[in-house]
């Protein structure tokens, strides 16, 4: 159905001369294709979308290693951020894509529908077809991490903590933090222990 919409819309503006075109982009601005799947992605198409996070997942306090993934694919240019989301949860996401060398752009636009809270996008087409990134603690839980270790990330944690982690997904490195002896001394302890 809406296919058949946009085609319409297409029909009615090649079927006006040169003046109605001008007086109804000067009116209300040029026709844009897709509108609500754009409101969905952020101002993106569909298509150009790599990865795709809720806002819920962005406001949790580790970083999803699967968008550090995505920002490594050569046909990432940008990182989309929601601007409904506190800036507390959103620069972890700045500073990883600062460091891989990808642009980062929070929009605040009322106009966004849904939950959509971060996308990774390319220039052109992409068409990947899970850009969905599934709930980080139900994905820790299925290979076998303690809930304590799960929720200790952005904190440091003992060697054999961090061993476990990196062993059920070499990702999660990026969360974490070695307990040094420095550390020890001044009294800090592991948070999943």
């Amino acid at each position: 159905m809406e296919h058949d919409v946009q085609k319409e819309a297409i029909n009615t503006w090649v079927n006006k001369n040169e003046l109605e075109k001008a007086l109804s982009i000067g009116i209300h601005r040029a026709p844009e294709f897709k509108h609500e799947e754009k409101k969905h992605y952020l101002g993106e198409f569909r298509e150009r979308v790599i990865r795709l996070l809720t806002k819920k997942q962005v406001m949790e306090p580790a970083i999803y290693p699967e968008i550090a993934e995505a920002l490594k694919d050569r046909r990432a240019v940008k990182m989309i951020i929601n601007g409904d989301i506190d800036y507390r949860f959103v620069k972890k996401y700045v500073k990883l894509a600062q460091k891989m060398g990808k642009t980062s752009t929070v929009i605040h636009d009322p106009g966004f529908k849904g939950e959509t809270g971060l996308i990774v996008a390319g220039d052109g087409a992409v068409d990947v077809q899970n850009i969905d990134v599934p709930d980080r603690e139900t994905r820790l839980k299925k290979l076998g991490v303690s809930p304590a270790l799960i929720h200790s990330a952005g904190k440091k944690v003992c060697e054999r903590c961090y061993k476990k982690i990196i062993h059920a997904d070499p990702g999660e490195a990026i969360n974490y933090q070695l307990l040094t002896l420095a550390d020890r001394f001044w009294g800090e302890r592991c948070s999943a222990c």
